[in-house]
Protein backbone atom coordinates (compact mmCIF):
# COMPACT_ATOMS: atom_id res chain seq x y z
CA UNK A 1 0.00 0.00 0.00
CA UNK A 2 1.24 3.41 -0.51
CA UNK A 3 2.52 6.02 1.90
CA UNK A 4 4.13 9.52 2.48
CA UNK A 5 7.59 9.39 3.14
CA UNK A 6 9.88 11.99 4.49
CA UNK A 7 13.45 13.06 2.98
CA UNK A 8 15.71 15.91 3.86
CA UNK A 9 17.80 17.00 1.20
CA UNK A 10 21.33 19.49 1.06
CA UNK A 11 22.79 20.63 -1.20
CA UNK A 12 26.90 19.23 -0.45
CA UNK A 13 30.00 21.18 0.34
CA UNK A 14 28.17 24.41 0.58
CA UNK A 15 27.83 26.81 3.66
CA UNK A 16 25.44 28.35 4.87
CA UNK A 17 23.43 25.29 4.27
CA UNK A 18 20.59 25.41 1.09
CA UNK A 19 18.49 22.16 1.99
CA UNK A 20 15.22 21.21 1.65
CA UNK A 21 12.48 18.51 4.09
CA UNK A 22 10.05 17.52 1.77
CA UNK A 23 7.32 14.69 1.67
CA UNK A 24 6.45 12.58 -1.47
CA UNK A 25 4.37 9.07 -1.98
CA UNK A 26 5.79 5.76 -2.01
CA UNK A 27 4.49 5.62 -5.74
CA UNK A 28 7.04 7.88 -6.98
CA UNK A 29 9.44 6.94 -9.31
CA UNK A 30 13.21 7.75 -9.16
CA UNK A 31 12.97 9.65 -12.63
CA UNK A 32 10.28 11.83 -10.70
CA UNK A 33 11.87 12.10 -7.59
CA UNK A 34 15.07 12.97 -9.93
CA UNK A 35 13.30 15.99 -11.07
CA UNK A 36 11.39 16.84 -8.48
CA UNK A 37 15.28 17.43 -6.25
CA UNK A 38 16.61 19.23 -9.22
CA UNK A 39 13.40 21.61 -8.89
CA UNK A 40 13.67 22.21 -5.14
CA UNK A 41 17.27 23.71 -5.72
CA UNK A 42 16.24 25.38 -8.92
CA UNK A 43 18.30 23.09 -11.28
CA UNK A 44 16.55 23.24 -14.76
CA UNK A 45 17.56 19.97 -15.92
CA UNK A 46 19.55 20.50 -19.23
CA UNK A 47 22.73 18.75 -18.15
CA UNK A 48 23.41 15.59 -17.52
CA UNK A 49 22.35 13.77 -14.37
CA UNK A 50 22.87 10.38 -12.22
CA UNK A 51 21.73 9.46 -8.83
CA UNK A 52 23.80 7.09 -6.63
CA UNK A 53 22.52 4.80 -4.25
CA UNK A 54 23.35 1.58 -2.17
CA UNK A 55 26.10 1.19 -4.77
CA UNK A 56 24.26 1.66 -7.50
CA UNK A 57 23.84 4.13 -10.02
CA UNK A 58 21.12 5.25 -11.73
CA UNK A 59 20.33 8.21 -14.86
CA UNK A 60 17.32 9.27 -17.55
CA UNK A 61 16.53 6.43 -20.60
CA UNK A 62 17.20 9.74 -22.85
CA UNK A 63 20.59 10.23 -21.00
CA UNK A 64 21.50 6.45 -20.38
CA UNK A 65 22.34 6.26 -24.51
CA UNK A 66 24.73 8.79 -23.84
CA UNK A 67 26.93 7.65 -21.45
CA UNK A 68 29.50 5.34 -21.77
CA UNK A 69 29.38 3.57 -18.69
CA UNK A 70 27.86 -0.06 -18.13
CA UNK A 71 27.45 0.35 -15.01
CA UNK A 72 24.51 2.86 -14.83
CA UNK A 73 21.53 1.76 -14.63
CA UNK A 74 17.86 3.26 -16.07
CA UNK A 75 15.45 5.23 -13.91
CA UNK A 76 12.39 3.56 -15.84
CA UNK A 77 10.60 1.12 -13.70
CA UNK A 78 12.41 2.31 -10.33
CA UNK A 79 10.24 3.21 -7.40
CA UNK A 80 11.97 5.31 -4.71
CA UNK A 81 10.13 2.66 -2.20
CA UNK A 82 12.49 -0.41 -3.34
CA UNK A 83 15.28 2.34 -2.88
CA UNK A 84 14.61 3.61 0.63
CA UNK A 85 13.44 0.70 2.84
CA UNK A 86 14.54 2.02 6.09
CA UNK A 87 14.99 5.47 7.94
CA UNK A 88 18.39 6.86 6.97
CA UNK A 89 18.82 5.18 3.61
CA UNK A 90 20.60 8.26 1.68
CA UNK A 91 21.13 8.45 -1.78
CA UNK A 92 23.05 11.17 -3.88
CA UNK A 93 22.25 13.27 -7.00
CA UNK A 94 25.07 14.40 -9.12
CA UNK A 95 23.67 17.11 -11.63
CA UNK A 96 25.72 18.57 -14.25
CA UNK A 97 28.99 16.77 -14.64
CA UNK A 98 31.14 20.10 -15.06
CA UNK A 99 29.97 22.22 -11.97
CA UNK A 100 29.28 19.01 -10.03
CA UNK A 101 26.21 20.04 -8.20
CA UNK A 102 25.99 17.41 -5.49
CA UNK A 103 22.40 17.20 -3.33
CA UNK A 104 22.74 14.21 -0.54
CA UNK A 105 19.20 13.35 0.05
CA UNK A 106 18.34 10.90 3.24
CA UNK A 107 14.95 9.41 4.35
CA UNK A 108 13.91 10.48 7.90
CA UNK A 109 10.47 9.23 7.81
CA UNK A 110 9.49 5.36 6.47
CA UNK A 111 5.61 6.21 7.31
CA UNK A 112 5.00 9.50 7.69
CA UNK A 113 1.70 8.90 10.39
CA UNK A 114 -0.13 12.56 9.50
CA UNK A 115 -2.94 12.37 7.32
CA UNK A 116 -1.52 13.63 4.04
CA UNK A 117 -3.62 14.34 0.67
CA UNK A 118 -2.37 12.68 -2.55
CA UNK A 119 -2.92 16.30 -3.95
CA UNK A 120 -0.60 18.06 -0.93
CA UNK A 121 2.23 15.76 -2.56
CA UNK A 122 4.87 16.08 -3.01
CA UNK A 123 5.42 19.20 -0.88
CA UNK A 124 8.47 20.67 0.63
CA UNK A 125 7.54 21.52 4.25
CA UNK A 126 10.70 23.34 5.17
CA UNK A 127 14.01 24.63 4.42
CA UNK A 128 16.93 27.60 3.82
CA UNK A 129 18.70 29.00 1.06
CA UNK A 130 18.00 29.67 -2.49
CA UNK A 131 19.39 27.19 -4.41
CA UNK A 132 22.16 26.71 -7.18
CA UNK A 133 22.84 29.45 -10.02
CA UNK A 134 23.05 27.47 -13.52
CA UNK A 135 26.34 27.30 -15.57
CA UNK A 136 28.32 29.53 -12.66
CA UNK A 137 30.81 27.09 -11.79
CA UNK A 138 29.74 24.77 -8.90
CA UNK A 139 30.28 25.47 -5.30
CA UNK A 140 32.55 27.55 -5.59
CA UNK A 141 31.16 30.24 -7.97
CA UNK A 142 28.41 30.11 -6.01
CA UNK A 143 29.83 31.23 -2.92
CA UNK A 144 31.92 33.91 -4.93
CA UNK A 145 28.21 35.21 -6.19
CA UNK A 146 27.08 35.46 -2.34
CA UNK A 147 29.78 37.44 -1.51
CA UNK A 148 29.68 39.92 -4.33
CA UNK A 149 25.76 39.97 -3.89
CA UNK A 150 26.91 41.02 0.19
CA UNK A 151 30.06 43.50 -1.48
CA UNK A 152 28.71 44.81 -4.78
CA UNK A 153 31.90 44.77 -5.81
CA UNK A 154 34.78 42.39 -7.40
CA UNK A 155 35.93 42.13 -11.23
CA UNK A 156 33.47 42.19 -14.07
CA UNK A 157 30.83 42.53 -11.33
CA UNK A 158 28.85 44.69 -13.62
CA UNK A 159 28.86 42.15 -16.28
CA UNK A 160 27.53 39.37 -13.82
CA UNK A 161 24.95 40.96 -12.75
CA UNK A 162 23.36 41.56 -15.85
CA UNK A 163 23.84 37.76 -16.50
CA UNK A 164 22.39 37.05 -13.02
CA UNK A 165 19.60 39.77 -13.88
CA UNK A 166 19.01 37.73 -17.48
CA UNK A 167 19.16 33.99 -16.47
CA UNK A 168 18.06 34.33 -12.24
CA UNK A 169 16.83 37.66 -11.38
CA UNK A 170 15.16 36.30 -7.90
CA UNK A 171 19.08 35.61 -7.19
CA UNK A 172 19.78 39.75 -8.01
CA UNK A 173 16.97 40.66 -6.71
CA UNK A 174 16.73 38.45 -3.22
CA UNK A 175 20.08 37.34 -2.55
CA UNK A 176 21.06 33.15 -2.16
CA UNK A 177 19.34 33.13 1.51
CA UNK A 178 15.95 33.39 -0.13
CA UNK A 179 13.46 30.42 0.21
CA UNK A 180 10.11 30.71 -1.48
CA UNK A 181 8.41 27.49 -0.32
CA UNK A 182 5.00 28.49 -1.93
CA UNK A 183 7.00 28.89 -5.17
CA UNK A 184 8.65 25.58 -4.82
CA UNK A 185 5.92 23.54 -4.13
CA UNK A 186 4.17 24.73 -7.04
CA UNK A 187 6.86 24.08 -9.40
CA UNK A 188 7.18 20.33 -7.91
CA UNK A 189 3.13 20.00 -8.08
CA UNK A 190 2.99 21.08 -11.56
CA UNK A 191 5.96 18.74 -12.79
CA UNK A 192 4.50 15.85 -10.85
CA UNK A 193 0.78 16.03 -12.03
CA UNK A 194 2.40 16.58 -15.87
CA UNK A 195 4.68 13.84 -15.49
CA UNK A 196 1.56 11.35 -13.97
CA UNK A 197 -0.79 12.86 -17.01
CA UNK A 198 2.11 11.30 -19.19
CA UNK A 199 1.98 8.07 -17.76
CA UNK A 200 -2.11 7.72 -17.89
CA UNK A 201 -1.91 8.57 -21.64
CA UNK A 202 0.89 5.96 -22.54
CA UNK A 203 -1.26 3.52 -20.50
CA UNK A 204 -4.41 4.39 -22.75
CA UNK A 205 -2.43 4.26 -25.56
CA UNK A 206 -0.96 0.98 -24.96
CA UNK A 207 -4.18 -0.88 -24.30
CA UNK A 208 -5.99 -0.02 -27.46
Amino acid sequence: MDHVMQFVAELSEYEPRIWRRFQISSAAGLEGFCSILMDMFHMTGYHLFDFSIKGAKYTSPDILDDLDDDIVRSTHGVFIRHLFTRKGDWGELWYDFGDSWYVRVKLEILNVDDMVSEVELPRVIKGEGFGIVEDCGGVWGLAEIAERLKTGQGEDWEEQKSWLEEICPDVLENGLDFFDVDGINAIIRARYAATHKKKSKQKGTSKK
